[in-house]
């Protein structure tokens, strides 16, 4: 049990440190950014979460990361009018791990695991997946965050894909609403 907990508060303190040093670089590097000729008029965007889509098939014995990708992202553009389908996309593994999506709820709340594309999406080597590897996942009920809320062994058959738009900082102060299921 100690062995656990030990490997457990090393994986999620690690991933807050290197947190911590990746926003320390981003600070100085927006602090330098000010000082150069032509880059102040820089436009950075924070994904949004918008709404969720359910994903009916997802099979790791038959599809490859790329095809797991491509139908979650094709289920966050399901229904959308042409002239926004490009605008939305399915958040990866990485931004739902560190929680760098705006207005993502605490912890998955729905009946089915939660899945984000590539990267940060392989989990532990699976032989029988076409990619070598189960996806990750947070399964239902699961808190949305790095360590052991994670699941490294993903193959559910169903799949909810967290769809996000790309809001500049100015558009992001305008929407703080949480993610609602699409109708």
């Amino acid at each position: 049990k100690v062995e656990q907990a030990t490997k457990t508060t090393q994986e999620e303190c690690g991933a807050a440190e290197e947190g911590s040093e990746y926003l320390e670089k981003v600070r100085d590097l927006l602090d330098g950014m000010k000082r150069c000729p032509g880059l102040s008029g820089a436009v950075f965007e924070i994904p949004s979460a918008s709404f969720t889509a359910e994903v009916a098939s997802v099979d790791i014995t038959r599809d490859t990361d790329e095809v797991v990708d491509a139908k979650l992202m094709a289920a966050c553009r399901e229904g959308l009018p042409e002239e926004t389908r490009n605008d939305t996309r399915a958040a990866s593994q990485s931004e739902l791990r560190q929680r760098l999506v705006a207005n993502l709820p605490e912890t998955n709340g729905e009946d089915i695991p939660m899945y984000g594309t590539c990267p940060g999406c392989r989990g532990a080597a699976y032989q029988g997946s076409m990619s070598g590897s189960f996806r990750r996942c947070f399964k239902p009920q699961a808190k949305i965050a790095s360590g052991a809320s994670e699941s490294k062994e993903c193959n559910d058959g169903f799949a909810l894909a967290v769809c996000v738009s790309d809001l500049s900082l100015a558009e992001h102060q305008e929407t703080k609403a949480p993610a609602e299921p699409q109708p």
